[in-house]
């Protein structure tokens, strides 16, 4: 740390932090347009390409150069008349509203998207993807990238295309004992059954509780953890017992999807994650998997507690669930079973067990929430976050871009 650095109050070092993290990335989209523009002169200096170039000149991998290259194709290589694919990207970048790996992931959709979608599908898919960089970290945006990809898949399928594919075996597993006598596992799943499995380790694999007499963590890594959840699967279906639950609610499949959605083609947004076809969600529906149809203030189950109860009910989880799909922080990726509903105005402040009072955050979001200075309003019945001030002056409410579906290109 330099003197001059020692010398600065804590708010000016963190707005110094800010302020070169900025500098940072405009530095990155020059680069990248320095780098578009070489390529439309064709300047490469006597080497065989302009990517031979960059690693010998830039002393960096081949991998890195070709990224460069991609990165700065989409987001500043002007063809004809034809403004850049992504220049809105581009101009976010240089405005230092996203940062590099940003770039990257919305750059692989882009890629995956440009044969399958139209220029403006393409548009609405780049924006989602934007919007949510602003908010979100890079692998958020992978994750909301993937979504949008599966969508496009799933849409450009014929119902004749789904069954023929649906009867071609989806699942596969191979298993081998090795020199030290463990058996080995390596196998694939399709979309579907890919749900169910990540729905029975979430609950499963969860790290043990502290130990109360030695204050110890679960030392176990997340491989090891899933293959002991795995283990207890197997012990479970032995013994036909009914699994635990988490959230509130067990762990099983869900669709998001209306009575009037399932005489369409429209792809169906499994368990929040991923989409699978309209035949797969009727086979799902019909394969004995238990559908729960959600009644507001049905089966004697009320959604206004007030001070009668301090924790939120199986209804009121479901509905919190369907309107907030996640961890409503803005953008977090989590789904409902990695959530918990959290009073906006704390129960200890005189707060309400109401769905209008309730927000549901992931466990992360709900310590920040808890021991920062991050803050929750309710508007218009959405919660709005509100950053500290050191980091968002004017206090611009933020939302959870994340959990939106996919929209198409409206003429």
């Amino acid at each position: 740390m330099s003197d001059q650095s020692r010398k600065l109050s804590d708010q000016e070092l963190t707005s110094s932090h800010l302020d070169a993290v900025r500098k940072f990335d405009m530095a990155y989209a020059e680069l990248l347009r320095g780098i578009a523009e070489m390529r439309n002169r064709g300047l490469k200096h006597g080497f065989s390409s302009f990517t031979h170039f960059q690693t010998e000149t830039d002393h960096v991998t081949k991998g890195e150069a070709l990224a460069r290259e991609r990165a700065a194709d989409l987001l500043y290589r002007q063809r004809g008349s034809d403004p850049p694919v992504l220049a809105e990207v581009g101009e976010a970048l240089a405005s230092g509203a996203i940062n590099r790996e940003h770039v990257a992931e919305i750059c692989k959709v882009a890629n995956a998207l440009s044969d399958k979608v139209s220029d403006d599908e393409l548009t609405v898919h780049k924006r989602t993807l934007l919007d949510l960089a602003q908010q979100a970290r890079p692998h958020e945006v992978r994750r909301v990238g993937r979504r949008i990809v599966d969508f496009v898949e799933q849409s450009g399928k014929s119902p004749e295309d789904d069954d023929r594919e649906q009867v071609r075996p989806q699942c596969a597993l191979k298993i081998w004992q090795d020199a030290n006598g463990r058996w080995q596992l390596r196998g694939a799943l399709d979309r579907a059954n890919a749900q169910t499995l990540q729905g029975l380790l979430g609950v499963l694999a969860k790290p043990k509780p502290k130990d109360p007499v030695t204050g110890a963590f679960d030392p176990r890594s997340t491989s090891e953890r899933q293959g002991d959840a795995l283990v207890e699967i197997l012990e479970l279906a032995a013994r036909c017992d009914d699994l635990p639950v988490q959230g509130g609610e067990s762990a099983i499949l869900t669709l998001n999807i209306n009575l009037d959605e399932m005489k369409t083609n429209q792809p169906v947004l499994l368990n929040d994650s991923a989409y699978v076809s309209m035949n797969t969600a009727r086979r799902i529906c019909c394969s004995g998997a238990a559908v729960t149809p959600m009644i507001f203030r049905g089966d004697g189950e009320d959604l206004v507690l007030g001070r009668t109860s301090r924790t939120a009910n199986k209804a009121q989880r479901r509905a919190l669930a369907a309107r907030d799909r996640g961890c409503t922080f803005p953008g977090c990726t989590r789904t409902p079973k990695w959530t918990e509903p959290h009073h906006v105005v704390y129960w200890t402040h005189s707060g309400q067990t109401d769905l209008d009072n309730l927000v549901l955050l992931c466990g992360h979001h709900h310590r920040v929430i808890h021991h920062t200075e991050w803050h929750i309003r309710m508007i218009n019945q959405r919660p709005a976050f509100y950053a500290p001030r050191w980091l968002d002056p004017a206090q611009t409410p933020q939302y959870n871009l994340a959990h939106r579906t996919p929209e198409r290109a409206t003429a």
